[in-house]
């Protein structure tokens, strides 16, 4: 319901200033010296604004009046920010040094300095070429200092580690019980033995794999296109629980591989990869080719 809510208010506001905006003034916004246009939706009363070299948390939608081109809610994670000097005079920086803890603003920016200053973008997309503003919904949710926002990251990157290993421990004790794991935390469960030698670094090996989340759920698979893949082992092209996985087999060998993050992407997961997630690879080792 709140998502709902957040949604439609930035709607109702993106959508209203449409028409007025056409105007050469943005009724119900005050500007500031540099030429920043805002509104306050939420003011708090309070003194505690962002300093350079403070970070901040917040919700962010960014949109040209009659349709929205960024929703934070949409990222994995809540969308954190240093407070730096301004790009360029009456940025988005500045509005955000004007808010509190708990505010909400919109803030009216130039497009053209959006994309090819802020943004540093060669030249504004085509389709944003006739468009004049860009509309920046922003509530701002915490303000920390950067030891305040180092500890929070680091807490937080605790309780995913330890959420991670817990959801891996069950996958393991349903699935794979005697299992056991390499030194570096991989998980190697040989299905099929195969033949020959094993890869060493610097060849080329080619595999078909499937890869799937703890809960079965497939991301990716070159099985399903019907395509194999190859990369050249021990040189960093693929993650670290491939490299070690694979060079433990041998041609024409089936292993499955339980992969911890740290082995895997990381915390900061991948595209299409949420942050610290254990994967598990069904592969085989279909052939070894000496370089």
């Amino acid at each position: 319901m709140k998502r709902t809510l957040f949604i439609f208010l930035v709607a109702a506001v993106l959508g209203g200033l449409l028409s007025s905006c056409q105007q050469s003034e943005y009724p119900g916004f005050k500007k500031t010296e540099t030429g920043l246009y805002y509104q306050f939706n939420t003011d708090v009363d309070d003194t505690l604004f962002p300093q350079l070299g403070d970070f901040v948390e917040i919700d962010m939608i960014y949109g040209t009046g009659d349709s929205v081109l960024f929703d934070s809610k949409k990222l994995p994670q809540a969308m954190q920010l240093p407070i730096v000097e301004s790009v360029y005079a009456g940025d988005i920086y500045e509005g955000l040094s004007m808010m509190n803890a708990g505010d909400s603003a919109t803030f009216i920016c130039n497009t053209d300095s959006v994309f090819m200053k802020l943004f540093r973008f060669k030249e504004v997309p085509p389709e944003l070429d006739s468009v004049e503003n860009i509309y920046f919904y922003i509530k701002m949710n915490d303000i920390m200092s950067s030891d305040e926002m180092n500890a929070k990251k680091q807490a937080e990157m605790q309780r995913m580690a330890e959420e991670e290993a817990g959801m891996r421990a069950a996958y393991l004790a349903e699935n794979y019980p005697n299992a056991e794991p390499t030194e570096s935390g991989l998980y190697f469960i040989s299905m099929a033995k195969g033949s020959g030698s094993k890869p060493v670094a610097g060849d080329k090996v080619k595999v078909h794999y499937t890869g799937m989340f703890l809960d079965g759920n497939k991301f990716d698979s070159s099985v399903d296109r019907g395509e194999p893949f190859e990369f050249t082992l021990g040189q960093g092209q693929v993650i670290r629980g491939w490299d070690e996985g694979i060079a433990m087999m041998r041609k024409g060998g089936k292993a499955v591989m339980v992969i911890p993050s740290d082995l895997g992407y990381g915390p900061q997961g991948n595209r299409g990869i949420p942050p610290s997630s254990t994967l598990v690879f069904e592969v085989e080792l279909i052939d070894i080719i000496k370089e």
